[in-house]
């Protein structure tokens, strides 16, 4: 039997779709008697399901359907015998499920480091995707008020020459409040500072290019290159 973190792991590599085939079959196997597995499967899908409604929806290309028509044998579409189904709302669905999961694979280093450190069943916790429209996200962010800590993974984040990135959290009235600087590491660890856990419901992070150093004055001085909101895990 897996230990409690090695079986968490494994439930979230499972729901991520990171596991082999022989893996998936060895994992499917031993849940069916195993409730560890069951509850913490069920547990991780809650978890990132969210997640989804963090990734924009991107609208495919407006001649998608003429380039299909264009590589068929005869240049267009045969005409249907049966009423046509519109498939559009299930391909928007899907291109968007398909970028959540990229996402969601994309921030799975930074879910596993900070769950081996952090309490199992700690309520209140946030998570953000921070990225600039549907490109590659440039962060993934865990903030713990409870602790206060946040826990920043910076994936694709590009900081222009001789100047700093700056994260903020944006309440949903009021001001910005720094988080502090984003630094290109694998992982940083920030403080949240007391105040500032209250306003986390509909709040939104944010990153700014800054002075070096960050802002002199306390608030964004200059534009915010990305951002993403806070959900609640």
């Amino acid at each position: 039997m897996s230990a409690p973190d090695e079986t968490d792991l494994r439930a979230a590599e499972y729901v991520l779709g990171t596991l082999s085939a022989a893996e998936r079959e060895t994992y499917r196997s031993e849940r069916t008697t195993s409730p560890a597995l069951q509850a913490a499967e069920r547990a991780w899908e809650a978890r990132l399901a969210p997640l989804a409604g963090a990734v924009p929806e991107v609208a495919p290309p407006p001649d998608a359907w003429e380039g299909i028509a264009a590589r068929l044998p005869n240049g267009a579409l045969p005409r249907p015998a049966a009423p046509v189904v519109d498939l559009r709302p299930a391909l928007r669905r899907w291109r968007r499920a398909a970028l959540a999961a990229g996402a969601v694979a994309a921030g799975l280093a930074l879910f596993i480091a900070v769950d081996r450190l952090a309490p199992r069943g700690e309520a209140g916790r946030y998570l953000a995707v921070v990225n600039r429209g549907g490109e590659l996200p440039a962060l993934v962010v865990r903030v713990d008020p409870r602790a206060g800590t946040v826990q920043v993974r910076a994936l694709a984040t590009e900081a222009p020459r001789d100047r700093s990135l700056e994260l903020w959290v944006v309440p949903a009235s009021g001001a910005p409040r720094s988080l502090g600087l984003v630094r290109d590491e694998a992982g940083t660890r920030l403080s949240l500072p007391p105040g500032d856990r209250t306003l986390l419901d509909g709040a939104r992070l944010a990153v700014s290019v800054e002075p070096p150093g960050g802002s002199p004055s306390g608030v964004p001085t200059g534009p915010m290159v990305y951002t993403g909101r806070l959900i609640r895990e």
